[in-house]
């Protein structure tokens, strides 16, 4: 029985992609209960805000997720959870397990569907159908592609590129047709669902290649305006829907921005440098780019070029042909291709930069992992490859030529993808596991309605077990990991509770979390005879309330002696370090924020402002303060002024010209009896950043001074 041939080119592919998922990943993967494929610093954040999406009530836009982030919350796109099929799957909610991550299906879908666009895109090239599945797996086994699979699963989806080369190379048979507005809507709608920078790399090569076709018809292109304009509008309309509906639209404007661009970039040796994920290819050594420019071809690939180069001389007229039909894609490709590698060029180890606008800069950070976007023109360069192969090469040999070429690609590239697998074959939870044992943490989630992570920020040291919690008590939580912040919000609710933190007020629905900068701060602010302050599984706990409780069990204020301890080490005539691990770097105001996580020496201010609360020497009246300065300087940048004000005082004002050993005399306001702390605020008239003076290609902090140390005398 002849098998007819759109079966076949279903099958083929479909069963090809099924069985590289196995052999890569494994049938684990599927089983939606086992939490081992959601690992990992991103698969754990893309988990984590499913679930909290999963479980809180439908809103309008649909994306929205309030519950996680709370006072700047935003949506399911921002926690990278595949829009798409995370929409889906709280539809069916109610018929899911629990736990439940789709994460593995999501991989499996996108085997199948690169097999399958590789597959039918190679078909308009050649009907060698041994010829066509060798091209088809050399596709599928794309080192790029499979370098993503437990890290940044939705950017999985090559596939979407290879339908975007799909349509632009069959549009010879639907240029016109209603059939490639629907399909590219379809495209473009699916991919905004999925990942934004796919939706970007798939709207350049439609809108260009767009223009191409109109170029093409300029004979009869005032008979196309109606439709052209019904296109636009129709597609756009769509778009912006689907964008609103994803939530999109919850940032505000400049948020998206994130310091970067130039550092996750491509190395113009990528192609070549399969950092080891190959036996036969060395890794070459380049600059660090945390794989974001990882290009590799696959020896499989790099075994084709040659004989597709020397090919390539017998197809010059269609090339040329080519590139005048499609010379605005081919722009945009280019245009794409220099994106990723970024204004700091790097070639190896070498790197030459030049300067672009602070407004260029602040746009292209928006996608600062700009790396990937020259998979567009990889793709392309692929497909052309196997163009000159299969076309310029006769039969016989080209079968022996691309069986082989496609076993050494998936042989060799198995350096990399079989430690994949090994990882995905070892049960492990270990990251899932709730630490919080005490039972005072399953009383606490009866008593409150929210669990707070303070200060309020991103991926606060901690976030995990937190947010582990709140989402097995379907508390709503602040202990977040987005992949865009709306930085104003964030910045309100940072506000709002050092406001109340100064005024002592703690909300008796909301169970704290704090930070070891913020334990003397709630130490100095809360009721000891209401109030439970306590260390608990590693956890520093603010229970508002809680002793006045009648039905909440008794619990030990373990903090209070050992604050005390703390606070006795300060004495007068001997230095507080600030650095890293040391007694002052527990003192810090906004530790992340306006200040710079400690390092060895202290901690440098971000921004024009920052604060200090420092305890007072028990049992002593200091007249004066001495604090031991870093200044940001360099010979673009020679001086830091700055006013230091303690308290209400009128403040102190320096100018401070050495990097280091600055030393700054503060008299001591008059203190009120029982006062324990003072609070030093640092106001910095002309922080700069290394990137604005030229000692650091990509660190866009502020920086001002550095404390060192302070000393009572």
């Amino acid at each position: 029985m002849k098998i007819p041939l759109a079966w076949l080119t279903l099958l083929i592919p479909t069963f090809l992609g099924i069985i590289a998922f196995f052999i890569v990943v494994g049938p684990g993967a599927l089983n939606p209960t086992r939490l081992d494929f959601a690992q990992g610093v991103d698969p754990f954040k893309d988990y984590i805000g499913w679930i909290f999406f999963r479980n809180a009530p439908w809103t309008f836009p649909l994306g929205l997720n309030p519950s996680y982030g709370l006072e700047f919350s935003n949506s399911v796109v921002f926690t990278d959870s595949i829009p798409l099929l995370a929409i889906f799957f709280k539809s069916i909610r109610q018929f899911l397990p629990e736990p439940f991550q789709y994460l593995g299906l999501w991989t499996l879908i996108c085997f199948i569907l690169q097999a399958y666009f590789a597959w039918i895109i190679v078909g308009l090239i050649t009907t060698n159908r041994w010829a066509q599945f060798f091209a088809c797996g050399l596709l599928l086994f794309s080192p790029p592609m499979l370098w993503r699979i437990n890290q940044h699963a939705a950017l999985v989806g090559h596939f979407l590129i290879l339908v975007a080369w799909y349509l632009i190379l069959r549009q010879v048979k639907i240029s016109n047709s209603p059939t490639r507005i629907l399909a590219w809507t379809a495209l473009l709608s699916v991919s905004l669902l999925i990942h934004f920078s796919l939706f970007v790399m798939v709207l350049v090569m439609w809108l260009t290649n767009r223009i191409d076709l109109l170029w093409r018809s300029r004979p009869i292109i005032k008979k196309q305006w109606p439709q052209l304009v019904v296109e636009i509008i129709g597609m756009g309309m769509i778009l912006v829907f689907l964008l609103w509906q994803a939530g999109y639209f919850v940032m505000s404007s400049g948020s998206g921005a994130m310091e970067g661009y130039g550092f996750f970039r491509m190395n113009l040796l990528s192609p070549f440098d399969a950092k080891g994920w190959s036996y036969f290819m060395r890794p070459l050594p380049t600059l660090m780019d945390y794989g974001e420019g990882y290009m590799y071809w696959g020896l499989g690939f790099l075994v084709l070029w040659p004989f597709a180069i020397f090919q390539a001389r017998r197809f010059i007229p269609a090339i040329l042909i080519f590139f005048k039909q499609n010379a605005c894609l081919i722009l945009g490709l280019v245009m794409m291709a220099l994106f990723a590698i970024t204004n700091h060029i790097a070639l190896g180890t070498r790197e030459i930069g030049f300067a672009i606008s602070e407004q260029i800069y602040t746009v292209a950070s928006i996608f600062r992992a700009s790396g990937r976007f020259f998979w567009p023109l990889f793709y392309g360069l692929s497909i052309a490859c196997l163009f000159f192969v299969l076309r310029g090469i006769k039969s016989k040999l080209l079968i022996l030529l691309m069986g082989f070429a496609f076993c050494i690609q998936v042989i060799d590239s198995s350096a990399g993808w079989r430690q994949l697998r090994k990882n995905f074959t070892i049960i492990d939870k270990s990251q899932h596991d709730l630490q919080f044992k005490d039972p005072f943490w399953g009383e606490a989630a009866k008593h409150y309605k929210k669990v707070l992570l303070m200060p309020p920020q991103d991926k606060s040291l901690g976030w995990e077990q937190v947010a582990l919690y709140a989402a097995k008590y379907h508390l709503p939580t602040n202990a977040v990991f987005f992949t865009r912040i709306d930085a104003a919000k964030r910045d309100q609710a940072q506000r709002q509770f050092e406001s109340q933190l100064s005024q002592g007020y703690w909300d008796p629905s909301v169970l704290y979390i704090l930070q070891a900068n913020l334990v003397l701060p709630a130490y100095f602010h809360f009721n000891p005879n209401t109030d439970l302050l306590m260390n608990l599984d590693g956890v520093t706990v603010l229970a508002p309330n809680w002793k006045k409780c009648a039905t909440c069990p008794p619990m030990q204020d373990n903090l209070r002696q050992e604050m005390q301890a703390r606070i006795a080490q300060i004495k007068l005539d001997k230095p507080i370090s600030f650095g890293k691990g040391q007694l002052g770097s527990e003192f810090f105001n906004g530790l992340g924020g306006s200040w710079a996580w400690p390092e060895q020496w202290g901690a440098w201010t971000i921004g024009n402002q920052a604060q200090l609360m420092l305890p007072l020497p028990v049992s002593s009246s200091p007249k004066r303060l001495t604090l031991n300065l870093r200044a940001f300087v360099t010979p673009n940048h020679p001086e830091q002024k700055i006013e230091i004000f303690i308290d209400r005082m009128p403040p102190v004002i320096a100018t401070l010209g050495l990097f280091e050993a600055n030393q700054v005399d503060l008299p001591m306001p008059e203190l009120s009896p029982g006062k324990q702390f003072i609070e030093i605020t640092f106001s910095l008239k002309n922080p700069a950043s290394p990137k604005d003076v030229g000692v650091g290609s990509t660190d866009d902090r502020r920086l001002g001074i550095g404390l060192v140390s302070a000393t009572y005398h």
